[in-house]
């Protein structure tokens, strides 16, 4: 199974030695790389010095009862702290920790496992989780450099781009803006190269992209 290249070790927080070494024996075999943290202050620490690893994908396997702060406080610091962080959680829990689990599944969790767990299921978890977060990934690489692009257009570029949007000809946005078409025609051509595009509607279909994006993140938060 080759796994991506820019893919970051999945985190284990588990503080049960025994379950611990199975669940990174298993890992091993699926020759993905991890780290593992028997609390989530360290795991949370890493985080603080390392706060780009969280935009490479990845995935969180936590343990709902932890020494200090829970699987539930990492996921809420994550949400809170780390807007960013595109790796999804997969909480073990013990049968008195279910309605936990439940509700953090409303709160963005992934999925969990209650113990003991059948290890097939846990590496169907790992799969989906690790491919949410290279979707997760892509989405917010678009983003960002679409937004960057944007950035770059003069206001008057910006103006002839929304026009554009709306499908009017570069006559009917001369007309509108009192300049000449070759203006436009000028403008035009700097919005395709800075928005690297080739035509009106990769040009749509990218800004429909980021739009859907865009409404995804706000209901998000």
């Amino acid at each position: 199974m080759q796994k991506p290249t820019n893919q970051y070790p999945i985190q284990l927080i588990e503080d049960d030695e025994a379950l611990a070494q199975s669940v990174m024996g298993l890992l091993s075999s699926l020759q993905y790389t991890y780290v593992h943290y028997r609390n989530a202050e360290d795991f949370l620490d890493s985080l603080k010095n390392n706060p780009e690893a969280m935009k490479l994908s990845s995935c969180v396997i936590s343990d709902v009862r932890l020494p200090d702060q829970s699987g539930l406080d990492i996921l809420t610091i994550l949400k809170r702290d780390y807007p960013k962080c595109v790796w999804p959680i997969i909480l073990i829990t013990g049968h008195g920790d279910i309605a936990m689990a439940v509700d953090a599944l409303h709160q963005g969790a992934l999925d969990f496992l209650t113990k003991p767990f059948d290890p097939y299921i846990l590496i169907n978890k790992i799969a989906q989780a690790v491919e949410k977060s290279q979707l997760l990934k892509t989405q917010q690489d678009f983003l960002m450099d679409y937004t960057n692009r944007l950035s770059q257009l003069t206001d008057h570029e910006k103006t002839v781009f929304e026009m554009m949007m709306r499908n009017l000809s570069n006559r009917e946005i001369a007309e509108e803006l009192g300049n000449s078409i070759r203006t436009i025609e000028v403008h035009r051509a700097a919005v395709f190269k800075k928005m690297d595009v080739q035509s009106v509607l990769q040009l749509a279909q990218q800004n429909e992209r980021y739009e859907i994006n865009i409404g995804s993140n706000t209901n998000k938060a």
